[in-house]
């Protein structure tokens, strides 16, 4: 039962008036409370369940704010404590030692799922999980984009951890020599950054645009998508190369795989075909329209341009199936 109300109480906790910040929302028992208040704040006092509890409170001045450490008494409970001064509270746990803390920074309003529990990232992007020993696999879902990451937790360990979204893919996964495609990288970082710094990591002899560098701000919680223009030369060799997009203010990369082939499934080539241009694009978006399957009627028993083989009715029918059963 125990186990079951700390799930309750985490419902509750956080930020109940301006003023007052916590090091953490959730400690252990030998952990100290640390808090910081503006100067001229008062003094910060601790209560449970409406009953106040005498805190040994250590002050130490800081540039522009005091930091506070308290020594809760011995025989203090476990649970939920309202931490107040004369301008605001804060809500803080103290949970066993035999459970583990995992305090997670994400977009904000993201959803975090652990052990079956789910919490919702706060206006900052912070939420935090008590759990029972073990390993786990930590779910975050912010709109559609969604991440998973293994996570051990450990009796009385404090484990924190930063969730950054930065997931790359491209136009096609397969193009033949010569041609471009497009190289996206998709982010949802849980803090502004006033520039985005991007590095591109390609094969010898592969050309971008726009080039690597700096890009327009980022701002927490929202999708940002940046894009690439990539030149695959026309000696380049077959099979599959790595397409790196490195975000060192982020401390992430995201990676996608493209194969280069000498020809191309049937339906890459329809989905990418540009019909008023009369050729294969590859850094058009992957999509079957009723004018590409007319272009691709024409084909059904020649040889399709860039697959190298006859286009087949089944294989038309296929394609048509797709295109009415829409997006």
């Amino acid at each position: 039962m125990r186990t079951a109300a700390f799930a309750i109480g985490l419902l509750y906790l956080g930020l109940v008036g301006a003023g007052l910040e916590v090091a953490h929302p959730a400690l252990f028992p030998s952990e100290p409370l640390v808090v910081w208040t503006a100067p001229g704040e008062g003094v910060p006092t601790a209560s449970i369940a409406g009953a106040s509890w005498p805190v040994a409170w250590c002050q130490v001045a800081e540039t522009g704010r005091l930091r506070w450490e308290g020594s809760f008494p011995a025989e203090a409970p476990l649970g939920v404590w309202l931490v107040c001064t004369d301008r605001g509270c804060h809500a803080s746990l103290r949970v066993p030692e035999a459970h583990g803390l995992l305090e997670v920074e994400a977009a904000p309003g993201a959803t975090l799922i652990l052990g079956g529990h789910t919490r919702i990232a706060d206006a900052a992007g912070r939420a935090f999980f008590v759990a029972a020993p073990g390993d786990y696999e930590l779910v975050a879902a912010f709109g559609n984009e969604r991440l998973t990451r293994p996570v051990g937790i450990r009796s009385g360990e404090r484990t924190q951890l930063t969730l950054i979204l930065a997931t790359a893919e491209v136009s096609t996964s397969t193009t033949v020599p010569g041609h471009i495609v497009t190289l996206s990288v998709r982010i949802v970082a849980p803090r502004d950054l006033p520039t985005l710094v991007a590095d591109l990591a390609l094969p010898a002899g592969w050309g971008a645009l726009p080039k690597p560098g700096l890009f327009e701000p980022l701002s927490a919680g929202e999708l940002t998508v940046r894009s690439w223009r990539v030149s695959i030369p026309a000696d380049a060799l077959h099979g599959e190369h790595a397409l790196t997009v490195g975000l060192p203010d982020l401390g992430v990369e995201a990676r996608a795989v493209l194969t280069v082939a000498d020809r191309l499934p049937s339906r890459v080539v329809v989905c990418h075909w540009d019909v008023t241009a009369d050729w294969l694009d590859l850094s058009l978006p992957c999509e079957v329209t009723y004018a590409r399957l007319l272009w691709a009627t024409s084909f059904v028993g020649r040889e399709l341009p860039f697959a190298g083989r006859v286009f087949t009715r089944s294989e038309l029918d296929a394609l048509a199936a797709e295109w009415q059963k829409g997006p």
